[in-house]
Formats: structure tokens, sequence, C-alpha cells
């Protein structure tokens, strides 16, 4: 799916594009890396049942899973966001921009300072 194509979609945990016409945020990387040929771990049922629990480490494990830690954003890289009510989510490096989950729960693109980061992976 072209990225472009995400932009206003709407959230729902554990959601393919394709199959539901929604988005999470860890489909959301996914989808964008795959535009790019870039691969990336499957998601293990734990890291949706962690999500509903509100366990937010989750974000942090996984995405070292993705790659390494990087100070500049470029294409494949994934974010680790501050979201709201103390909460995490991802975003992906997109157009010189991120692609994100707003608080609208739709997904959004975003310029590169506008978004409070915590970390950026890259592979």
């Amino acid at each position: 799916m072209n990225p472009a194509k995400l932009i206003g979609m709407g959230y729902r945990l554990g959601a393919d594009p394709e199959r539901h016409g929604a988005v999470d945020c860890l489909s959301l990387a996914q989808t964008v890396l795959a535009s790019y040929g870039i691969p990336t771990p499957r998601a293990e049922r734990t890291w949706y049942r962690r999500l509903k629990h509100r366990d937010y480490s989750i974000f942090k494990e996984e995405l070292e899973r993705w790659g390494h830690q990087i100070s500049t954003p470029r294409i494949g890289a994934v974010a680790l966001c501050e979201g709201e009510n103390g909460g995490y989510g991802m975003a992906v490096y997109w157009e010189y921009g991120w692609l994100n989950i707003s608080e609208g729960r739709a997904v959004r693109w975003s310029p590169t300072e506008a978004l409070p980061l915590v970390a950026i992976y890259c592979p």
C-alpha cells in the first residue's frame, strides 16, 4: 500500500490497513517500511496483550529488535514518541517528516520537529 493512502486512516489496535481499512502504530510502521523494501519483525500476540494492559515498555523492547538507536531521522527510521495520557506510540519517517497517529485517532503527517520523540531506531 502506498503510504500516502494511510493519511487520514482511522486507528484500531491490531488492524491491518489492507484488510481492515484502519491502522495501528505497528501496522503503520510496517506498511511504510515495506514500501521501501525494509523488512520488519512480525508482531507477537503478547505485544497487543501488553498494550491493552497499558504496558508501554513493549515499544522500547520491540524497537530495539527493529534496529539500533540513531540521532537523525532517515528513510527506514521508526521513532518512539510520547503519547497522550503518559503513554507511548510509534511514528515512521516518510517524506521528510513523521507519519503518526494523531490525537484524533487518525494517521497524519507531521514535520520532524513537531513530535516529542524519546528515541529513533533504524535497521
